[in-house]
């Protein structure tokens, strides 16, 4: 069923599928036996994923005081706000509930706005970082040790500026990877050791400025290499011409880059990452089956439009899920059963239009529970009383227009700016203010929390934004083990032109550049990269 979308500044066309509205049904809530169906999306899946992306917060960090103690903390929340927030200690604590602030819902007004009120009664944990030691300035993230400024993260040690990183050690300036250590602007790759400026290697070692390259060690400025060692340009090289090559390609930059970016030109590329895989569409695809338009997703079954998620089973339009069934129009979630238009929301079971809620079941328009249950508005219910009442507030949501559409960027906790929204959907101010949604003007002087810290020890000025920026002992400590010279670019910059280098998070349709076979690939038409389907791919590289 083709459709447009109802955002005057997209009107993109988009497709509704059988598949879609049988899934649609599948997740709509009962209650008393009765289900309470939810139509057919009006915005198209780029706008739809801009709402909930706009209520994400990953990298501006602020220093502010707790509101129940005064204490400093660190907090995703601007001071310039006017929420209440807690250090993450207190919030977890014993010392406030959340049931405290509940309400009656009120049904001659709109849902979101009484939702608003609520945000702005129930205090906020100051920063998501769980159950972590000297990690004070990372983000959504759980149980690192002894790292500074990650996104994302789990169980890393020693690590820094990182986005995604999992399970690695003393690893800087990286994206996306897995089971790694001692790796230094690394992207989209696991079990690597000892790798620089690397993209989509694994079990790996000794590596430096290469790309789709597995069981390799000691190559330089290769491409689709498979167990090879001692190359240079996919071209072999003796282990005894090997260092002083690399040395003397090191002290030409410019030629290095041109050899670099020739060998990229003539060799093929995979159209997607797609690794044991079936029924699937989309990239960064690991071990799932029936997955489309869905991208960086391990373990999943039967997603669609989804984006950064593992081991998660029938679900749509969510970004950062893992371990969640039967969710839908969701973000930042972990370990839910049937979660409807929400966020940040873990350990939860059957929520609908709720945020920050953990370990708690039944909920509607709720924020700040855990441990809790049959709640609206943060007001505890009976469960007879629950069940009659939601249905109601739907069908309220229904005559407002607001049934199934997520929160509007417009009461976000942020301005567009500092959320992932802008980062992968970016827009001006003035675009911004003239949909109504909010722009946080940030420090002009670089002085917020991004570029500052209580321990730092070396000041620099960005070459591009002309930014200060320092570096902590540990990360001078990681260049001078590594050889690796001190960035002369600020954090926010290298961590921009980093995700620069991925490709887009968007399926075109191309033709296999060797056999002609019709591919839906990350790569534009307009890229010049010579993109092959899987089956003419393996043949090329093995």
């Amino acid at each position: 069923m083709p459709s447009v979308c109802v955002n005057a500044w997209c009107r993109q066309s988009f497709e509704i599928t059988p598949a879609d509205l049988a899934f649609l049904d599948k997740v709509s809530p009962v209650f008393n036996g009765k289900k309470d169906q939810i139509p057919a999306p009006t915005p198209c899946p780029a706008c739809r994923e801009q709402h909930r992306m706009s209520h994400r917060n990953e990298r501006s960090l602020y220093h502010r005081n707790c509101d129940l103690t005064g204490k400093p903390m660190i907090s995703m929340y601007s001071p310039e706000e006017p929420y209440k927030v807690f250090d993450q200690d207190i919030w977890w604590s014993d010392r406030f509930d959340p049931l405290q602030y509940g309400r009656a819902f009120d049904f001659s007004r709109p849902f979101f706005e009484q939702f608003k009120e609520l945000e702005l009664a129930v205090p906020k944990c100051s920063i998501t970082n769980i159950r972590s030691e000297n990690c004070n300035y990372t983000n959504y993230s759980c149980e690192n040790r002894n790292s500074y400024l990650l996104v994302g993260s789990f169980r890393s040690e020693n690590c820094y500026y990182g986005y995604r990183i999992f399970y690695c050690k003393d690893v800087c300036d990286c994206y996306d990877l897995l089971k790694c250590e001692r790796c230094y602007e690394c992207l989209e790759s696991g079990s690597l050791y000892d790798c620089l400026h690397c993209e989509q290697c694994f079990n790996s070692s000794n590596l430096m400025h290469c790309k789709d390259c597995t069981g390799c060690e000691h190559c330089f400025g290769c491409m689709n290499l498979r167990n090879k060692e001692y190359h240079i340009f996919n071209e072999p090289c003796s282990k005894e011409e090997y260092p002083e090559k690399i040395q003397s390609l090191l002290k030409n930059p410019s030629e290095m880059n041109s050899r670099i970016t020739t060998l990229r030109q003539s060799v093929p590329h995979r159209f997607a990452y797609q690794i044991q895989c079936e029924d699937v569409s989309g990239d960064q695809l690991w071990n799932s089956k029936d997955c489309h338009e869905s991208f960086i997703l391990k373990n999943c079954r039967d997603c669609t439009c989804c984006r950064g998620g593992e081991g998660s089973k029938d679900c749509g339009d969510c970004n950062f899920f893992d371990n969640c069934e039967l969710q839908y129009h969701s973000c930042n979630n972990q370990n839910n059963y049937s979660l409807l238009f929400s966020s940040l929301i873990w350990y939860c079971k059957n929520a609908l239009y709720s945020m920050n809620c953990f370990n708690s079941e039944n909920f509607f328009g709720c924020t700040g529970l855990k441990k809790h249950q049959y709640c609206i508005l943060n007001k505890q219910y009976s469960k007879e009383e629950y069940e009659t009442l939601v249905p109601k507030i739907i069908d309220h949501m229904r005559k407002t227009g607001e049934w199934s559409n997520y929160f509007p960027p417009q009461i976000s906790a942020f301005g567009y700016n500092e959320t992932v929204a802008h980062e992968f959907l970016p827009l001006t101010e003035a675009e911004v203010e003239q949909r109504g949604w909010r722009w946080r003007t940030l420090d002009p002087s670089g002085k917020d929390l991004r570029q500052s810290g209580d321990t730092t020890t070396t000041v620099l000025r960005c070459s591009v934004t002309e930014k200060p920026f320092k570096t902590i002992p540990q990360e001078l400590k990681f260049y001078t083990e590594m050889s690796i010279p001190i960035p002369t670019k600020c954090p926010d910059q290298r961590h921009q032109e980093r995700m620069a280098r991925l490709n887009p998070r968007k399926l075109w349709n191309r033709e296999c550049a060797s056999c002609g076979k019709p591919i839906a690939t990350s790569y534009s038409p307009e890229r010049s990269e010579k993109v092959v389907c899987e089956e003419c791919y393996l043949k090329e590289v093995y």
